[in-house]
């Protein structure tokens, strides 16, 4: 994400600030340094507990125009959609820790009207199917009353959270998925991958680059290995609790067993014994 071709070709369609500007434009705003790098902010967020977390990308552009367009953007990879957590919860907890630091870094005293518009965008790489090559998108909208249709305005348009959800190569028409699934998760490498990305959106790559990109799909790699190994894991896992729940009714019912007596026979952890008897209940309650 760092490198000026990758970011200015990645934002172009997801910022609306920036939609139908020409790339050349866009790289200005990214990096009017004229670099084929940029650093990027500081990515780690601390509370007074001294908690903290660490983001992977965030970044301060600026959209030149009558009046200068400030933008905070953070950029997140995300393997697992299932992690535990709702993502949106933590990209609204990221986004809103960039706003609230903003003071200080964007404005002092009480300047909100310096405030800067902060997106949050995530790309989930291994998406339920039916969410595949699907852009959900969450900005701060004006509600003027009940009676009144919701209104999108430039006095609530500083925050926006976009989750970006891929589903390998594309062969169609949208530019802007076939583009994020060549970066995110494309088998190739070397030579070839850099040819490719070349051709296809005129991007550059440094041997730097190229290998922090191989790095990259290396390790969202595993991240998405780790993801499916658990589903597989979770589906096994399933299907043992059922088998177990038609074993216990078969017990009760053809030996009289009791249901506490049937469960110690299995020899099932608290938590399957839990699971386990609902579905026996079930059972029996259709008997």
């Amino acid at each position: 994400m760092h490198n000026t071709d990758i970011l200015s070709n990645v934002i172009g369609a997801l910022v609306s600030e920036l939609r139908g500007k020409d790339i050349e434009f866009i790289k200005e705003c990214v990096s009017p340094e004229g670099l084929t790098r940029r650093s990027g902010l500081e990515t780690e967020m601390h509370n007074d507990s001294g908690e903290y977390v660490v983001m992977d990308n965030l970044f301060s552009i600026a959209i030149p125009g009558e009046k200068e367009i400030g933008i905070m953007l953070n950029i997140e990879a995300q393997g697992n959609p299932e992690p535990g957590y709702p993502i949106l919860n933590r990209a609204l907890f990221y986004a809103s820790g960039i706003v609230f630091n903003q003071k200080s870094a964007a404005f002092r005293e009480s300047h909100y009207e310096k405030l800067r518009k902060t997106y949050s965008i995530w790309f989930i790489l291994q998406p339920r199917p039916d969410d595949e090559n699907t852009i959900f998108r969450y900005p701060l909208v004006k509600v003027p009353g009940l009676k009144k249709k919701r209104s999108y305005s430039e006095e609530s348009d500083l925050l926006e959270i976009i989750i970006v959800n891929l589903g390998g190569p594309v062969n169609s028409s949208n530019r802007t998925f076939r583009l994020l699934n060549d970066i995110f998760l494309s088998k190739m490498n070397g030579g070839r991958y850099r040819n490719h990305l070349k051709k296809s959106y005129n991007i550059q790559l440094d041997d730097n680059t190229l290998e922090s990109l191989e790095r990259m799909m290396m390790s969202l790699g595993e991240e998405i290995v780790s993801y499916q190994r658990q589903l597989g894991y979770n589906d096994a896992h399933a299907e043992f609790v059922e088998n177990t729940a038609t074993t216990i009714v078969k017990i009760m019912t053809k030996y009289g067993a009791s249901l506490p007596d049937a469960l110690e026979i299995c020899n099932l952890s608290d938590d399957d014994k839990e699971t386990v008897m609902k579905i026996v209940n079930k059972n029996l309650d259709r008997m």
